[in-house]
């Protein structure tokens, strides 16, 4: 998006010199990466797209990884979007020089360490990207195929063996179906129950679940735009009308509750020994929801056991708990990321502040978009963004405009740095910390938005819908940052 805006935006054209670095092969991101079985967005399809390309070809109500790839390629290569990536470029190392009001960059690409420097760093490397194995004694010392599913190999030849999962989150909902229609055995090692049900949007399917769309339909939204901004617009109306569920003791909370612990009692069989431990006793939405189609059944599966005993070890063969032992052929971490935003190259800004090491444990950024003692600096997908509510790239368009309005005005008022206020952003996380109070983020359960705790502050996740967000963020412009200037005023 932001290569978008600062291509065809008129009025930054002249004023920006744009480069992204890029460590993988190609455009993607995530859905370049992740392709394990059965991987898909949780958000309706048609509201995750860019903003100036609408897409009224998805194939189904929720998209594929694979299709989503597809989807950002295609309007990489309609736009020229890539023309100012340089693929395969792994940034080590960024220094902020107060005398030069400039980012001294170090890189790594084409097999050699290079330089680079820049008037304004946008730092757009995110937070779960780096793969978090289980922490648990002879994980190297397994002798069968232990995959991670960040990191699927697609040589692997699921059919006929027998299989462990480990982990319940996304990934792990998602891929398990898939492997378990042609495993001869699969055992699935769940630690945390999780809520398995539509975000949001439900109403708009025709039975609760992911749907295809057919030929008619498909032709219908792109012969009638109309017809395509509409169901657009059906799908943002249900997932504002959502927001109320994210607030605890609310009649919304309570209602989606009841229905999602119906719904998966139903899913589930009625099966007494399942429902006790695979239904939450925590909030709805607590953990990010997933609307994991035929997960809860494949569990009821002959060829399938679910166990809660703690994993005590891997062996060479298998996989030993408090109560049993079971040899495996293949082992399949489902165990997501690191969900700090603790960066893995180094970043220090002014006066030798080191943000790798300061975003360790509690992180803290302005509206998720600006670090104090970071000059020039902006961030996309900061510390408590507004991931909890909608299409992420709904929000991240708009901060795009607001970093690229950042942009214009220091190359054309002579600003040599600017930067948040400390005061300002210790303000805005006491106002942040007591907005989430009031949501079931902070409720009692162990998430990747409280860094995969169970109590702590919510380190991911925005207070506020995305409507907040976009009127908080727009309106906090020049009071809350500081400016220095080339030629002294």
């Amino acid at each position: 998006m932001l290569a978008y805006e600062a291509k065809y935006s008129e009025s930054l054209q002249g004023f920006i010199d744009l480069t992204i670095y890029d460590k993988n092969h190609d455009v993607g991101g995530t859905w370049l990466v992740n392709r394990y079985p059965g991987v898909a967005c949780d958000v309706p399809a048609h509201i995750y797209i860019f903003p100036f390309e609408p897409n009224p070809d998805w194939s189904s109500f929720y998209a594929s990884g694979p299709e989503i790839w597809a989807y950002i390629k295609r309007t990489s290569d309609k736009y020229g979007l890539a023309e100012n990536v340089r693929f395969q470029s792994k940034v080590t190392d960024a220094m902020w020089n107060e005398g030069t009001g400039k980012w001294n960059l170090k890189l790594f690409q084409d097999g050699e360490e290079k330089g680079d420097e820049c008037d304004v760093l946008i730092d757009g490397s995110g937070f779960l990207n780096n793969w978090h194995w289980p922490d648990i004694p002879g994980l190297l010392d397994f002798k069968g195929q232990i995959v991670h599913t960040a990191d699927w190999n697609p040589s692997i030849n699921v059919a006929d063996k027998t299989i462990a999962v480990i982990g319940n989150g996304s990934s792990g909902v998602q891929v398990l179906p898939h492997l378990q229609k042609t495993a001869a055995q699969l055992t699935t090692y769940v630690r945390t129950p999780t809520w398995i049900f539509a975000n949001y949007a439900s109403e708009l399917t025709k039975d609760g679940t992911n749907f295809a769309f057919t030929e008619d339909e498909k032709r219908k939204f792109r012969e009638n735009p109309a017809s395509l901004w509409k169901f657009r617009k059906d799908i943002e109306n249900s997932q504002d009308n959502f927001w109320n569920v994210f607030f605890k003791e609310t009649s919304a909370q309570r209602a989606a509750l009841e229905n999602a612990y119906n719904r998966m009692r139903e899913r589930l069989g009625n099966d007494k020994e399942l429902c006790e431990k695979l239904i939450p006793d925590y909030e709805y939405g607590c953990r990010r929801p997933t609307p994991g189609d035929s997960y809860l059944e494949a569990l009821r599966q002959d060829n399938t056991r679910v166990t809660f005993d703690p994993i005590v070890q891997i062996t060479e063969s298998g996989i030993q708990t408090t109560q049993d032992y079971t040899d495996f052929d293949i082992i399949v971490c489902a165990t997501g990321f690191d969900a700090s935003f603790r960066r893995s190259w180094t970043v220090q800004g002014r006066n030798g502040y080191q943000l790798h090491e300061a975003w360790g444990e509690s992180p803290e950024a302005y509206f998720g978009v600006a670090a104090a003692n970071m000059p020039n600096y902006f961030i996309f997908i900061g510390p408590n963004s507004p991931v909890g509510h909608g299409s992420l790239l709904d929000s991240v368009f708009c901060v795009a405009k607001w970093i690229l309005k950042w942009c214009r005005k220091i190359a054309t008022e002579d600003i040599k740095s600017v930067c948040v206020k400390q005061q300002a952003l210790d303000d805005y996380n006491v106002y942040l910390q007591e907005l989430l109070k009031r949501m079931v983020w902070t409720g009692s359960c162990r998430s990747w938005y409280k860094n995969r705790k169970k109590e702590g502050h919510v380190t991911a996740v925005y207070g506020g819908s995305r409507h907040h967000f976009r009127g908080k963020v727009f309106s906090r412009f020049l009071s809350t940052f500081r400016s220095t200037f080339t030629n002294l005023r």
